[in-house]
């Protein structure tokens, strides 16, 4: 047994002992609080059996399944919410019968039971809330809440039952009502929750918040569309992007890049599917390393040994070609003497370059997977000096 299995088991146990001693002193005593207290705990044990069984079977995957039964926590919460309102029923028809004719509770001895019975009710429910929480049950948060209601419920049976003693046992079906009531509004909240996801509801702000700032920050992408919703206690995604990236090694690196961070700052998320779409860019930026900080100067041959880079803009549209702007920046890390390359390519990210025009292939070392996780293009260009290279786009 899991922990969620393992603690639907414990809270039936537990609901059924509390059950019996409270109806039993009640019909001993004469408390209609007392029975009312005895009927609410009963429902917690129908709920406990059936979050056992939706525990259980939510994550059996089959042919006719193949995303799981993941929303049968979500009906068996709904089911919970039913038997809830149902007990509230039955709580208020007693209290409302027994308004009447007031029975007044002599013994002690009930509100001992009570005060136990309340004792092992509310450990029950932080017991419930705890694991619930821990292993994002929505059924057994639902338990949890209904137990920890019952808890708050028992409070009231005991101030009625020593009022009742005490001379005053008008108080005794009074609780039983306002029991009644809130029995009813845990049930409301519960079936509400459930029917939300269901029904499909998107995921919560915060969550929804954290893919986007994940997704947003991945290099050379934006973001179309994020759909998210919860099932049972897991959660499915579906991400659009938009790229201009054209080599698919590099988008595929993209996809598994943001899928892996998504799934580990989201842990509960089961299925997660990166849909990654071209979009041509209208307008690209280029750079290129140079000696001098001049538009005649030759094409350095080096690329982190480079003093400067030469960076320009042009138009990437159809039926629209020519330069639109050019700068020379400083390469501050020239004279490094270590990672000069890498720390080149780290300036060329900063400045959103997409394409690098080089004399020379790039060999594979370190400048040149920097230039890569960046998603910067590496072209190889005959032409000698900066201005013969603008002259191409001019």
């Amino acid at each position: 047994m899991n922990k969620l299995e393992k603690a639907a088991v414990i809270s039936a146990l537990g609901n059924a002992f509390v059950s019996v001693i409270k109806f039993a002193a009640g019909t001993a005593f004469g408390s209609v609080a007392l029975i009312a207290d005895a009927i609410h705990s009963f429902t917690d044990i129908i709920g406990s059996i059936a979050v056992f069984f939706g525990v259980r079977f939510a994550d059996v995957k089959s042919e006719k399944f193949p995303y799981g039964l993941y929303k049968l926590e979500n009906l068996i919460s709904l089911f919970i919410a039913l038997i809830i309102f149902w007990s509230g029923i039955e709580i208020a028809l007693e209290s409302i019968a027994k308004l009447a004719s007031p029975i007044q509770v002599t013994s002690f001895e009930a509100i001992i039971v009570a005060i136990f019975a309340l004792a092992i009710v509310y450990a029950l429910a932080k017991y419930k809330e705890r694991i619930g929480k821990a292993e994002h049950s929505p059924s057994m948060i639902s338990e949890a809440k209904h137990s920890m209601l019952d808890a708050y419920g028992s409070i009231g049976v005991v101030a009625a039952i020593g009022l009742s003693f005490a001379g005053f046992p008008i108080f005794d079906p009074l609780i039983g009502l306002v029991i009644a009531v809130l029995v009813f509004k845990a049930g409301a909240e519960i079936f509400i929750d459930s029917a939300k996801v269901l029904l499909d509801i998107s995921l919560d702000y915060k969550t929804i918040k954290k893919i986007e700032k994940i997704a947003s920050a991945q290099k050379g992408v934006k973001i179309k569309e994020i759909l998210a919703r919860n099932s049972g206690r897991y959660i499915f995604v579906d991400l659009k992007l938009e790229t201009g990236l054209k080599d698919l090694k590099r988008v595929d690196q993209l996809h598994r890049q943001c899928e892996a961070e998504i799934m580990k700052a989201v842990p509960r998320i089961d299925k997660i599917m990166v849909d990654i779409h071209y979009k041509k860019k209208p307008v690209l930026v280029y750079a290129t390393p140079l000696e001098k900080r001049s538009e005649k100067s030759p094409i350095a041959k080096e690329f982190g040994t480079a003093k400067f880079f030469g960076i320009f803009k042009a138009e990437n549209r159809a039926g629209k070609s020519g330069l639109i702007e050019s700068k020379i920046i400083e390469n501050p890390n020239w004279k490094s003497k270590e990672r000069k390359g890498i720390l080149a390519a780290q300036l060329l990210a900063k400045n959103k370059i997409d394409v690098l025009f080089a004399k020379e292939e790039m060999h594979k070392g370190g400048a040149f997977y920097a230039l890569q996780e960046s998603f910067i293009e590496m072209r190889k260009t005959p032409e000698k000096t900066f201005s013969k290279l603008l002259g191409e786009f001019k």
